[in-house]
């Protein structure tokens, strides 16, 4: 099955939002990592976040929201680009048996990134406020962009889903608008359940939702799980290593051995090679 996220607007409501459900993607995640449930959980809701997030940029690249700083969840990361590769990952801060999400990431701190292809890079970063993570992303949107949001977050052991409805700023002179058309659709919002949103497609919760509303859907984007790492990425982490540091790592058996968080590939380097990573480039070398 294809992961897909379905954007949409409904114009007369002055409404803009997105839904998404993922399964094969989200279960490839959770098979490089043995998170606990409540972790595999936050994990698939953050992960549904960022798709859902990346329907308002206006650029080609790259969104990532970072969780970290918690109590019991030291990080909480995941990216996903405009084109819909998407990757995260979570770590448990050491002795932690986290339970509760609001006791799991107190003392957290919540970061948006925005990273354009071409264009400067945009952070946003507010301390955690929420019982839930889609409580969290409404409290974000109503502090850092004044964009009254409704955000519905949902996982299991066997698939994600999310969906998010935004109202967008009025501007003059519209007088199609419905003027509680805002209201109308939170109350519509509310009415989903968990269990509804992992049973039923993105497509067949929509229809239920606004089927009686004019809505537009743009095409829906497929969403891949798929790793930004590569050996020349890792033999950059060997070199901040120091050589020292690397080359006793090298002598271990089977070489140094780094493993992608991410995606759990594994990188080797034998003497030879990590000898290589910090001799100095003679001047004029490469050059045609």
């Amino acid at each position: 099955m294809t992961d897909l996220l379905h954007a949409f607007a409904l114009p007369r409501l002055n409404v803009r939002g997105a839904a998404v459900r993922l399964t094969d993607g989200f279960q490839q995640i959770l098979s490089h990592q043995p998170y606990p449930p409540s972790v595999r959980t936050w994990l698939g809701e953050a992960l549904c976040a960022a798709t859902l997030l990346i329907t308002g940029l206006k650029f080609q690249g790259r969104l990532s929201v970072q969780l970290q700083g918690g109590a019991e969840l030291a990080l909480l990361y995941v990216e996903c680009s405009s084109n819909g590769d998407c990757r995260g990952i979570a770590r448990i801060a050491e002795g932690a048996s986290p339970q509760e999400f609001e006791v799991a990431t107190r003392g957290a701190a919540m970061a948006v990134t925005l990273e354009p292809l071409q264009g400067e890079r945009y952070q946003g970063i507010v301390e955690l406020q929420g019982a839930t993570l889609a409580e969290c992303f409404e409290n974000y949107f109503a502090r850092s962009e004044q964009l009254p949001t409704r955000m519905l977050l949902c996982a299991d052991d066997a698939q994600a889903a999310g969906l998010m409805v935004q109202k967008l700023p009025e501007s003059g002179g519209i007088g199609s608008i419905d003027r509680d058309g805002w209201n109308r659709c939170e109350h519509l919002v509310s009415t989903v359940d968990p269990g509804e949103m992992l049973s039923i497609s993105s497509e067949q919760l929509l229809h239920r939702l606004f089927h009686q509303e004019e809505r537009f859907d743009r095409t829906p984007l497929p969403l891949h799980i798929r790793c930004r790492c590569s050996r020349d990425k890792v033999s950059d982490v060997l070199r901040r290593l120091g050589r020292d540091e690397a080359i006793a790592a090298a002598r271990e058996p089977g070489g140094a051995q780094i493993t992608c968080e991410f995606c759990g590939k594994v990188y080797r380097f034998d003497a030879i090679e990590i000898e290589g990573l910090f001799r100095p480039i003679a001047p004029g070398a490469g050059r045609a």
